[in-house]
Parts: C-alpha cells; structure tokens; sequence
C-alpha cells in the first residue's frame, strides 16, 4: 500500500509517489491525505483505518514526517501492519522562519518522534539526511537512500525553443533564468532579491521567471520591486513547468534546507546549469556535475553566479550537457522505481524468512 499527503503538483513526495504508481510493474492500493489534517484528526485517522484493514497490505509506504505521515503511521500500527516504511523527505527542524513555534516543537518532538516509533523501516532520499543526528536512535531501522528520480524529457528543437519564446515574449537573444519552488522566505526568496539588486545593471539584462505558488500577501514579491535590468517574472503555479524549462539557460535555487530537490533535477535534466545553495542532496546532486554551489543565504556568492551564468554562455551550455548526463545517470524515473520495488521485496522477504 501507498500513502502519499498533498495535491497533485504540490510539491517533491506527490511527483515522486505519482511516478511510481504510473511506472512501476505492480499495482498498489492507496490512501491518501489531500489537505492539511488541523491537528490531531481523528476523522482521518479511522478513515485509513478502515480502508488499511480492508486492503490488508503486508507493507505500507508512508511518505512523511510530522503531520505528513503521522496519521498514516498511527492507522498502519492500529490496523496491524507488520511492515510500515517511512520516507523522510524533510522535517520540521529545519525550518527558520516559524508562525507558530509551539506547532513547530510539537511537531519535531511529538509527532515526527511518534512516526519514526511506528515505523518498522526508514528511508531516506539522500545520503546527507541518513547521516543526521536525529535518525541516531533509529539506525537499525535505516534501509540506506533511493533518490527521487525524474522522466528523462527529449530536448526541445531550436525551432520549438523559439516558438516558445515568442509566445512568452522572449527575444531569441535574451538570457533566461528560472526558479521552481513555493515562493517562501526558506526558498531564499529575499536573498535572491538582494542578489539582484547588486547585479542590476545594464551588461546583466536578463529574464527570471519565478515559477510555484505561496507568497499569498505579496511581500515577497515586494522585495524584488525597483529592479531596472533585470525582468522578474512571477507566473504562480503551473502543472506543466516545461514549456518554461525548455527555453532557460540556467537555475536559481537558493533554498536555505532541502533534502533531495524534483525541481532541481528536473531543470538539470533539460540540460540547464543549476545554481545550488550547498544544503543537504544540493550538494550530492551538483558534485557529480552541472552547476555550482554557493553557500547558504550568502548574497555575495549568489550575485557573483548569476552573473557569472549571464555573461558566459559557453559555460552554462557546457555545464548544461554535464547536467543532464548526471540525471540520466543517477536520476532517473527507472532507477527509482527499481529501487523501490527493491526495497519492499526486501523488506517483505526479510520479514517472512
């Protein structure tokens, strides 16, 4: 059985959980949590309860923890499954910038305690993650890490790139950059502001498309007001960020924590650079090619790399190729789910023998 939390094209855990049930050779059952739960809910709680008993899996595949995976968890070890998998896909621990600290602690302490308790078998996406301190009373849960993984897109001809471009009102000759995350401070929003505020000027022209939701009062984007040279372009939400990524020439991605990022694979797999703060699989995914990394919240090293990205276009074409070998050779859609499906012949031979 599946668990998954969140809408479709809400975030890393649904496109992942989406692309093992489209290409995966077996077929689950499912449950899943579209919003939020409030709170303890109880509601929700029986609801997988009743449809775990009815389903009766060997296996449960939680993705989660705090809020995300604790209601499956708790209605896995109330129904009785003998094996639950937990996928640590981030925590609450890292978060800087909190609207309810109290919520915050509950769910480090409590909850996310609660859902490694209940599970029987722990993941994790990237090795930074299976190496930190918090997992320490769990190491002989630890099954090891399955990354995300990624379609492998066919890259777009010239001539589908300009149409492209036309429609977005790109010239051919205009640079192009793009960020893909929810429009929050922990992205490193404001620091990006600041970033190009310092490169402004007329050698750096360029267009930066700012792709994904959130910022609902517009402060955010507040901060990137006043800018001259440089086109910042806020689209919000989109199913399909392709058509965006076939026409960039390079990625911005100054998040302050993440574990193993689909939006930074997914732009690298269309052969664009990636520049990456050096937090958590950031870094295990551009060391083996395809960007640079810079340090977190350092507006310096950010403004230096855009320009750097803007000014040089044989370098992000060059870095753009190693990009895109990277993710065929270490993310793709086939390794995951091979990995996976792996994992639970494991885990259910292991528990059987």
């Amino acid at each position: 059985m599946q668990h998954c939390f969140g809408k479709d094209h809400s975030g890393g855990p649904v496109n992942a959980f989406n692309r093992l049930i489209k290409y995966s050779k077996n077929e689950y059952s499912v449950i899943r949590q579209m919003d939020p739960a409030g709170g303890i809910n109880k509601v929700l709680i029986n609801k997988f309860i009743t449809e775990i008993k009815k389903q009766k899996p060997d296996l449960i595949h939680i993705r989660g923890l705090g809020n995300e995976g604790f209601h499956a968890a708790l209605a896995a070890k109330i129904a009785g499954v003998p094996n639950i998998l937990v996928s640590i896909h981030g925590t609450h621990r890292d978060l800087k910038y909190h609207n309810n600290p109290l919520k915050n602690w509950i769910m480090v302490n409590i909850l996310e305690r609660l859902t490694l308790n209940f599970a029987t078998d722990i993941v994790t996406v990237c090795e930074y993650a299976s190496a930190r301190s918090f997992l320490n009373p769990y190491k002989s849960k630890l099954r090891g890490v399955v990354s995300n993984g990624v379609e492998i897109p066919e890259l777009p001809s010239q001539t589908s790139i300009l149409q492209i471009r036309e429609k977005l009102d790109i010239a051919s000759w205009q640079r192009v950059g793009i960020c893909v995350s929810r429009i929050t401070a922990e992205k490193g929003y404001l620091v990006l502001a600041e970033a190009l505020k310092k490169i402004d000027r007329e050698e750096n022209k360029f267009i930066l498309f700012v792709v994904g939701g959130g910022d609902d009062d517009g402060s955010i984007r507040k901060t990137f007001e006043g800018l001259e040279h440089i086109d910042v372009r806020f689209v919000g939400h989109v199913n399909n960020v392709n058509e965006y990524l076939a026409i960039s020439d390079f990625f911005i991605f100054p998040t302050f924590h993440e574990n193993l990022s689909n939006a930074l694979i997914e732009a690298m797999s269309y052969a664009i650079p990636a520049i990456a703060t050096s937090v958590g699989g950031n870094s295990e995914v551009i060391q083996k090619g395809g960007g640079i990394l810079i340090k977190s919240n350092n507006v310096h090293e950010l403004a230096n790399s855009i320009e750097k990205f803007v000014k040089d276009v044989q370098l992000t074409k060059s870095l753009g190729l190693l990009a895109r070998n990277n993710v065929v050779n270490n993310y793709s859609i086939n390794s995951m789910v091979g990995s996976w499906e792996t994992l639970y012949e494991q885990i259910l031979e292991g528990r059987n023998g």
